[in-house]
């Protein structure tokens, strides 16, 4: 054999045994079937439990809409009052929760869209950013997203928490619109004041023309013929020092960013936050993301299967891949040393299938070794 065709086979040996690693490099930690709902949120607390979301957006379910993982199996958390549907006020309870993190006190910031199948427009109080103290199980916030920033096609899809900001801190909302109207919304903790911004901003919205993968086929982003979950803001993520918050749309390839000094002000203009965002190249596209205290970002990649580490210098590796398991990984969180995915197989809803239900329970909640 030629050296040059012994270096080829070499490294083709090398990129088939990296693949074959990252395939197996993951653990299991939840299977959820029927009569439990499918899931989308995740957030894990400094001692390793597990807190899981159920929207009701896609499947207007009777069931739990937030939950603890204990032992592989999901038990409604704070209370079953709290998170099964209720006559009470939409203020009271939890709708449809999307977006769910954990800050750095162990309180679990909920963001509710307030969206629930078969039902038209989002009902005032519905909508909302819910903090729960996980050890007393105790309801320290509800701030209400309110009209007029409100909109009956908004679909509120990730949050993150910003205590560094604001007298009691800074909540960054993703809206990747359930109609054609795309943004990032902004709340201060303390006084509850809500503002919208970069509403339609080519950053939030979907990228025109795009065409992806899914399982091996090619599907092009058509808002009147959708046949894959599609939109615009939607994956956020803050890093190490809370000095940026970054974002993705979840119809596109281009992660952008703004300073959270910037972002947090309400002084600032929406003009000088359009002026300032910042192109920080492009990425698998995804849904989720995840962050870490090294300023590495985590992504859902799922044309590939796959979930990917984007380290501060903008390379990217390969973590895990499973081209049979891997459907559409939704929610990320990093803690501890691993990353934590939802796998929702949300492409294979009705909707997106000619009416045809495709999912395959059980919906995998995994767990990957940050090496």
């Amino acid at each position: 054999m030629k050296p040059a065709t012994k270096l080829t086979f070499l490294c083709v040996c090398l990129f088939i045994h990296t693949i074959s690693l990252a395939q197996h490099n993951y653990e299991i930690i939840a299977r959820l079937s029927p009569p439990d709902p499918d899931v989308s949120g995740i957030a894990v607390s400094s001692d390793n439990r597990v807190f899981l979301g159920f929207p009701r957006h896609a499947d207007n379910h009777k069931s739990f809409a937030l939950a603890e993982l204990v032992n592989g199996q999901p038990i409604p958390f704070p209370n079953k009052t709290y998170v099964y549907p209720s006559e009470k006020p939409y203020g009271e309870w939890l709708v449809s929760p999307h977006g769910i993190y954990m800050d750095q006190h162990d309180v679990l910031w909920v963001l509710d869209d307030g969206k629930r199948d078969g039902i038209k427009g989002i009902p005032e109080g519905a909508a909302k950013v819910v903090a729960i103290d996980i050890h007393s199980k105790k309801i320290l916030h509800t701030l209400i997203i309110p009209k007029p920033v409100l909109s009956d096609d908004a679909h509120y899809n990730d949050l993150r928490v910003d205590l560094s900001h604001g007298e009691q801190g800074t909540v960054y909302i993703a809206n990747s619109g359930f109609g054609e109207n795309f943004s990032l919304v902004v709340i201060d903790v303390a006084s509850g004041s809500t503002r919208e911004v970069l509403r339609n901003h080519y950053s939030t919205s979907p990228a025109p023309g795009f065409m992806g993968f899914l399982e091996g086929k090619p599907h092009v982003y058509d808002f009147k013929h959708q046949t894959f979950p599609n939109g615009g803001a939607d994956g956020l993520a803050l890093n190490a020092d809370r000095k940026k918050l970054y974002w993705t749309a979840i119809t596109g390839r281009r992660l952008y960013s703004l300073p959270t000094a910037l972002l947090s002000n309400p002084t600032v203009t929406d003009q000088q936050l359009a002026d300032s965002v910042m192109f920080d190249g492009e990425h698998p596209a995804c849904d989720g993301l995840a962050e870490d205290e090294k300023g590495n970002i985590y992504f859902g990649a799922f044309e590939q299967q796959a979930i990917l580490q984007r380290t501060p210098d903008g390379q990217y590796h390969l973590l895990a891949y499973d081209k049979d398991n891997f459907v559409w990984p939704d929610g990320l969180a990093y803690r501890n040393g691993y990353v934590y995915v939802t796998l929702g197989q949300w492409n294979r809803l009705p909707s997106f299938n000619e009416g045809e239900d495709k999912r395959k329970p059980p919906f995998l909640v995994i767990r990957i070794k940050v090496l």
